[in-house]
């Protein structure tokens, strides 16, 4: 007769805890203990752009701290020659690569938080960190007989081998970490490590198993639907269902051979991240190169003699033999002089977002992966930080170098910390910030070069960086000389002022360098330069009465002359300079009034006096006459008098501005600041020198780069944002001013917004992407070079409210004349 079954034999209540992760809570300084004992000190790895490193050097430099890291560890292995004799010895490493996606949120800290939240908020970016942990060793005591009996007794009564018994462990691999240049791992980081499967939210969550794949489900009752629906089939579940898969593959074996750092193939953790990686996890054991040296040389001889015999039995040819031989002959040849350390047991599992069905088309060139069949639980476990579970059979020897050099560090930080958002990395959508006042605070060079085309999104990219300043409380001014253009919209949007250079040329003398230049010796020797580059005398007179006007301003302004007309007027009553020198100087203010703008004559009229906030200077009515573009520096003076006045009054205009803006921390926009260059490249030498001083932040806006490589401005600039060049000897002009030695770069900023005659989108190009509807598929792209000699490519793409209102195209400017002219007529 049968026992009769509980009544409660439905419910089943296991006999051992059930974990959701390997790992128990973290300690401190990076000790985090696992689950079964055992204790790991974590790091975090610097990280560093490897596809849009300035040089192949640099892109290799990101993974010098993995590499020193497991050469480092390799030295821990205890003695012997052989591996059989130390291979207990080797440290157990687990490197973590955690690529979780998320929205863009604004640092709290910043004065602008509100407004980036509302602009980017929707936008997707990236949390990625690279993680790095060994496996502790503990020693009984600190070799007291006390000691060991108390960690003894410890151990026994709460399992585990107690903290202290780490310490000299701790230390030492502290110190490995260091020199490696990693960093101790925020709390944040630690927890994104034990729920990156549930975008870095709880660790815990309802799970569904597949043969290929694992189901995370955002609630209990979701997954209970999902498994009424099919538990076996996810094809059949609605879309509403909330849940998310990863697909655990490994890596079956990789075919690198002896591929240089430098070359693509080497970096085959780009792909996986561009197939949707979300987590890459590398576990190995660390060995020596003199071990694995000697166990190729025992190989080596079993190999040949093998191969001998495969010979004499004519089952191999000797072609095929003298191939074997040479690489064997190349891989000893590698570790006769050292060689680096190997990675041992390496097991390779990579976590993709998704329901992959074949996982061979995301193996990446150089590795094959393999899926891991009715495995993806036991492979996710090996995956958590700390875990002592095994479940991939396909493990490798490899040189540290496959790893360290794979780009597995790689991601893509450019910018400042802090101030005005540019927009977010092409590759890993990391928010790329500019600051007005970084390159002051770190004492480095202090130019900013914008370097594009004209229609290339840097007029836009102006508006925007402006607008983010101001709301930042820096003073700023705009200079916009350029024809068809009106950022009179924006400014007034974001509460700046406009203008014209018609205010100043109907004025005394606003610009006049005795009003802008607070000291005697600068204030003279720009009004003597002006004089002198504007030439009233149309002849080379003005080179022989040079010393006369320089004397006559000087004795003028210590007499109390507050303009420069007025101490040539008080130099001449008092007999100091003959009235013929100074009439011809006089008679060219009545006639030209763009340079009476600077040229004072009454005691009483202030100096450009701008407002705390931004400030548009447009050119008005008044019309600037500029040199041809391909004009000779050397020429100006014998260009027409409207020419010279024209770049008399932006070069005054450039210093009116700097001399304002002076201890306040402010920003000068020069928009198509060719015009500078043209009027005084010393100018901008000497704006290089003093702007440091006086705590201004200078923009120059340029669509010919070829003119500040010229004339010797590269050792002022610190930054550089380039976008689309069409012409590719401006192009190469632009990278080498920036010290860029990138081919790719060049490629990329002088494609073609469509491929061949108006054919698909070339998402290559830097120009923006139309999305065919009105609307915009991607955003003008910048190559941005940071204060760090960093390098990466960001998408400049503000709102759309934003776009409509900045845009300076012929159409964009009259629709919103259209727009202004209705609501006027709806008024009335």
């Amino acid at each position: 007769m049968m026992a009769k079954k509980p009544a409660n034999s439905a419910l089943t209540i296991p006999i051992l805890p059930q974990f959701e992760t390997r790992a128990r809570r973290p300690l401190f300084d990076g000790l985090w203990p696992g689950i079964d004992g055992s204790m790991w000190l974590w790091r975090s790895v610097p990280m560093g752009s490897v596809p849009d490193a300035r040089t192949e050097e640099g892109a290799v430099a990101v993974g010098h701290g993995l590499a020193n890291a497991y050469e480092a560890l390799a030295a821990f292995a205890g003695s012997g020659a052989h591996r059989s004799q130390v291979k207990s010895t080797y440290r157990d490493t687990h490197a973590l690569l955690l690529n979780v996606p998320t929205t863009f949120k604004a640092n709290p800290k910043s004065p602008i938080a509100d407004e980036l939240n509302r602009e980017y908020g929707d936008r997707p970016t990236i949390q990625r960190v690279l993680l790095f942990g060994v496996r502790l060793k503990a020693t009984t005591g600190n070799g007291t007989l006390k000691s060991a009996v108390d960690s003894v007794w410890e151990t026994l009564r709460y399992g585990g081998s107690p903290l202290s018994d780490y310490e000299k462990d701790h230390r030492d691999m502290a110190m490995v970490f260091s020199r490696a240049g990693f960093s101790v791992p925020s709390l944040q980081e630690l927890h994104l490590a034990d729920s990156w499967w549930n975008y870095g939210l709880a660790k815990g969550v309802p799970v569904l198993l597949h043969d290929e794949h694992i189901h995370f489900f955002h609630s209990a009752a979701e997954a209970r639907a999902a498994v009424d629906i099919n538990r076996l089939d996810c094809r059949d579940w609605p879309e509403a269902i909330g849940e998310h898969a990863i697909s655990f593959a490994a890596v079956e074996s990789f075919d690198l051979d002896f591929t240089p750092a430098t070359d693509t193939k080497a970096r085959w953790v780009i792909p996986l991240l561009e197939n949707g990686a979300r987590g890459i996890s590398i576990r190995a054991k660390v060995e020596p190169s003199k071990v694995t040296r000697n166990e190729l040389r025992g190989q080596q001889r079993r190999y040949r003699a093998d191969l001998s015999e495969l010979q004499a039995q004519g089952k191999m040819d000797r072609a095929e033999l003298e191939e074997r031989e040479t690489q064997l002959t190349s891989i000893e040849r590698a570790y006769a002089n050292g060689g680096p350390a190997t990675l041992m047991d390496t097991s390779v599992i990579v976590g993709f977002s998704g329901v992959i069905d074949d996982i061979d088309k995301f193996s990446p060139p150089g590795a094959e992966l393999s899926p891991m069949l009715n495995r993806q639980g036991t492979a996710w476990h090996e995956t958590m930080a700390n875990s002592a579970v095994r479940a991939n059979p396909l493990q490798h020897d490899l040189p540290q170098t496959t790893i360290s050099y794979s780009a597995l560090p790689t991601l893509t930080r450019i910018g400042d910390a802090d101030g005005a958002m540019i927009g977010m990395t092409e590759d890993d959508r990391q928010p790329a910030y500019l600051s007005p006042v970084a390159a002051a605070d770190e004492d480095t060079l202090p130019f900013l070069y914008v370097l594009a085309a004209t229609r290339a999104g840097k007029t836009m990219l102006l508006q925007n960086i402006a607008h983010q300043f101001n709301r930042l409380l820096h003073p700023q001014v705009i200079i916009d000389f350029k024809k068809n253009s009106d950022l009179s919209d924006m400014v007034r949007y974001s509460g700046g002022q406009t203008i014209s250079l018609d205010d100043m040329v109907s004025a005394d003398g606003p610009l006049d360098p005795v009003r802008i230049f607070p000291d005697r010796a600068d204030a003279i020797a720009k009004a003597t330069s002006m004089i002198h580059r504007v030439n009233p005398y149309h002849d080379s007179r003005v080179d022989a009465y040079a010393n006369d006007i320089s004397f006559a301003i000087s004795w003028g302004i210590e007499n109390g002359a507050k303009a420069t007309g007025q101490a040539l007027m008080m130099a001449a009553k008092a007999g100091l300079i003959e009235q013929k020198i100074i009439d011809p100087i006089f008679k060219h203010a009545q006639v030209y009034p763009m340079f009476r703008a600077t040229f004072g004559i009454e005691p009483h009229t202030q100096a450009l006096n701008l407002a705390d906030g931004l400030t548009l200077v447009r050119s008005g009515a008044t019309q600037v006459e500029l040199p041809p573009m391909g004009m000779d520096p050397a020429d100006l003076p014998r260009a027409e008098p409207a020419v010279r006045n024209s770049l008399n009054v932006i070069r005054m205009l450039v210093w009116g501005s700097l001399a304002s803006l002076s201890s306040r921390r402010g920003v000068l926009h020069f928009d198509e600041s060719w015009m500078l260059e043209k009027a005084s490249p010393s100018d901008l030498d000497e704006v290089g020198r003093l702007c440091g001083q006086w705590g201004v932040f200078p923009i120059f806006y340029n669509q010919r780069p070829s003119g500040p490589l010229k004339i010797g401005l590269k050792g002022y600039i610190s930054r550089f944002l380039i976008g689309h060049i069409k012409d590719e000897e401006e192009a190469s002009a632009a990278l080498q001013l920036a010290n860029i030695d990138n081919p790719r770069a060049l490629e990329r900023i002088t494609a073609e917004r469509y491929h061949g005659d108006g054919g698909g989108l070339n998402w290559d190009s830097l120009q923006h992407l139309p999305d065919g509807n009105g609307g915009v598929a991607r955003g003008s792209v910048f190559y941005y070079a940071d204060l760090r000699n960093r390098l990466a490519t960001v998408e400049h793409r503000p709102s759309d409210e934003f776009l409509r209102l900045g845009d300076q195209s012929p159409e964009g400017i009259s629709r919103r004349q259209r727009e202004k002219e209705e609501t006027l007529l709806a008024l009335r």
